[in-house]
Protein backbone atom coordinates (compact mmCIF):
# COMPACT_ATOMS: atom_id res chain seq x y z
CA UNK A 1 0.00 0.00 0.00
CA UNK A 2 2.75 2.62 0.85
CA UNK A 3 4.38 1.27 -2.50
CA UNK A 4 1.35 2.46 -4.64
CA UNK A 5 1.08 5.78 -2.51
CA UNK A 6 4.85 6.60 -3.04
CA UNK A 7 4.47 5.58 -6.97
CA UNK A 8 1.00 7.87 -7.20
CA UNK A 9 2.75 10.72 -5.74
CA UNK A 10 5.69 10.40 -8.58
CA UNK A 11 3.24 10.75 -11.34
CA UNK A 12 1.51 13.41 -9.66
CA UNK A 13 4.72 15.26 -9.54
CA UNK A 14 5.81 14.71 -12.70
CA UNK A 15 2.38 15.30 -14.18
CA UNK A 16 3.10 18.71 -12.61
CA UNK A 17 6.40 19.63 -13.54
CA UNK A 18 5.34 19.13 -16.76
CA UNK A 19 2.34 21.26 -17.10
CA UNK A 20 4.31 23.65 -15.53
CA UNK A 21 7.05 23.05 -17.77
CA UNK A 22 5.00 23.34 -20.74
CA UNK A 23 3.27 26.19 -20.06
CA UNK A 24 6.39 28.41 -19.01
CA UNK A 25 7.59 27.65 -22.96
CA UNK A 26 4.19 28.32 -24.14
CA UNK A 27 4.54 31.73 -22.37
CA UNK A 28 8.65 32.09 -23.36
CA UNK A 29 7.33 31.55 -27.48
CA UNK A 30 4.40 33.71 -27.46
CA UNK A 31 6.40 36.36 -25.78
CA UNK A 32 9.23 36.33 -28.00
CA UNK A 33 6.55 36.66 -31.23
CA UNK A 34 6.71 39.95 -32.84
CA UNK A 35 2.99 41.50 -32.76
CA UNK A 36 0.26 41.55 -35.48
CA UNK A 37 0.01 45.30 -36.53
CA UNK A 38 -2.68 46.64 -38.55
CA UNK A 39 -3.44 50.04 -39.78
CA UNK A 40 -6.83 50.87 -40.33
CA UNK A 41 -9.07 53.98 -41.68
CA UNK A 42 -8.95 55.32 -38.09
CA UNK A 43 -6.58 53.68 -35.57
CA UNK A 44 -3.48 51.34 -35.29
CA UNK A 45 -4.36 47.59 -33.62
CA UNK A 46 -1.36 46.02 -32.13
CA UNK A 47 -2.55 42.42 -31.70
CA UNK A 48 0.15 39.82 -29.35
CA UNK A 49 0.73 40.43 -25.88
CA UNK A 50 -0.22 43.55 -24.03
CA UNK A 51 -1.88 44.25 -27.69
CA UNK A 52 -3.54 47.40 -27.77
CA UNK A 53 -5.99 49.21 -30.40
CA UNK A 54 -5.71 53.12 -30.46
CA UNK A 55 -7.38 55.57 -32.01
CA UNK A 56 -5.93 58.34 -34.48
CA UNK A 57 -7.49 61.07 -32.46
CA UNK A 58 -6.03 59.70 -29.43
CA UNK A 59 -2.41 59.96 -31.21
CA UNK A 60 -0.44 63.42 -30.74
CA UNK A 61 2.54 62.74 -32.63
CA UNK A 62 4.10 59.34 -34.81
CA UNK A 63 7.82 59.61 -35.35
CA UNK A 64 10.97 57.22 -36.64
CA UNK A 65 13.86 57.13 -34.08
CA UNK A 66 16.93 56.19 -35.52
CA UNK A 67 18.03 54.61 -32.53
CA UNK A 68 17.17 51.14 -31.24
CA UNK A 69 15.39 50.75 -27.52
CA UNK A 70 18.87 49.56 -25.72
CA UNK A 71 19.90 53.12 -26.62
CA UNK A 72 17.75 54.78 -24.36
CA UNK A 73 16.88 54.81 -20.38
CA UNK A 74 13.53 52.26 -20.50
CA UNK A 75 13.71 51.88 -17.02
CA UNK A 76 12.07 49.08 -15.19
CA UNK A 77 9.59 46.76 -16.14
CA UNK A 78 6.55 47.10 -14.26
CA UNK A 79 4.28 45.26 -16.03
CA UNK A 80 6.00 42.93 -19.11
CA UNK A 81 8.57 40.77 -20.55
CA UNK A 82 12.09 41.26 -20.74
CA UNK A 83 13.66 38.14 -22.32
CA UNK A 84 16.06 37.80 -24.59
CA UNK A 85 15.69 40.41 -27.64
CA UNK A 86 11.96 41.54 -26.83
CA UNK A 87 11.00 43.88 -24.71
CA UNK A 88 7.05 43.73 -24.39
CA UNK A 89 4.33 45.71 -21.95
CA UNK A 90 4.56 48.32 -19.35
CA UNK A 91 7.77 50.14 -18.28
CA UNK A 92 8.52 52.85 -16.02
CA UNK A 93 11.68 55.45 -16.98
CA UNK A 94 13.10 58.56 -15.36
CA UNK A 95 13.68 59.99 -19.01
CA UNK A 96 10.50 58.40 -20.66
CA UNK A 97 8.17 58.21 -17.98
CA UNK A 98 5.55 55.37 -18.45
CA UNK A 99 6.29 53.41 -21.74
CA UNK A 100 4.37 50.92 -23.61
CA UNK A 101 7.23 48.54 -25.49
CA UNK A 102 6.78 46.28 -28.62
CA UNK A 103 10.32 46.09 -29.70
CA UNK A 104 13.20 43.90 -30.38
CA UNK A 105 15.34 46.10 -27.62
CA UNK A 106 18.64 46.04 -30.78
CA UNK A 107 16.71 46.53 -33.25
CA UNK A 108 16.61 50.05 -34.89
CA UNK A 109 14.86 52.14 -36.36
CA UNK A 110 11.69 52.97 -33.43
CA UNK A 111 9.09 53.73 -34.04
CA UNK A 112 7.12 56.08 -31.06
CA UNK A 113 3.39 57.08 -30.89
CA UNK A 114 2.65 59.81 -28.59
CA UNK A 115 -0.61 59.50 -27.12
CA UNK A 116 -2.56 62.42 -25.25
CA UNK A 117 -3.27 61.18 -21.67
CA UNK A 118 -1.82 58.28 -22.12
CA UNK A 119 1.71 55.62 -22.00
CA UNK A 120 3.85 56.47 -25.54
CA UNK A 121 4.32 53.32 -27.67
CA UNK A 122 7.62 52.03 -29.15
CA UNK A 123 7.33 49.44 -31.76
CA UNK A 124 9.90 47.73 -33.48
CA UNK A 125 10.74 44.88 -35.38
CA UNK A 126 13.89 42.50 -35.95
CA UNK A 127 13.79 43.08 -39.47
CA UNK A 128 14.17 47.31 -39.79
CA UNK A 129 12.81 47.30 -43.23
CA UNK A 130 9.54 45.98 -41.80
CA UNK A 131 9.75 48.80 -39.00
CA UNK A 132 10.12 51.64 -41.66
CA UNK A 133 6.97 50.28 -43.80
CA UNK A 134 5.02 50.27 -40.64
CA UNK A 135 5.48 53.87 -40.07
CA UNK A 136 5.03 55.00 -43.45
CA UNK A 137 2.01 52.67 -43.77
CA UNK A 138 0.84 55.07 -40.04
CA UNK A 139 1.53 58.35 -41.79
CA UNK A 140 -0.08 57.55 -44.98
CA UNK A 141 -3.11 56.61 -43.37
CA UNK A 142 -3.30 59.41 -40.65
CA UNK A 143 -3.12 62.07 -43.25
Amino acid sequence: MNTKAATAGKVVSIVIAVIVLVTVGIVLIYSANEPIVNVFEDSIQIKGMYGVTVAFSDIVDVSLLDKSMSEFDVGRRVNGYGGFDVWKGHFQSNSLGETLLFVHKNSSPTIRIEREGAKDIYLSFSDSEQTKLLFNELCTAME
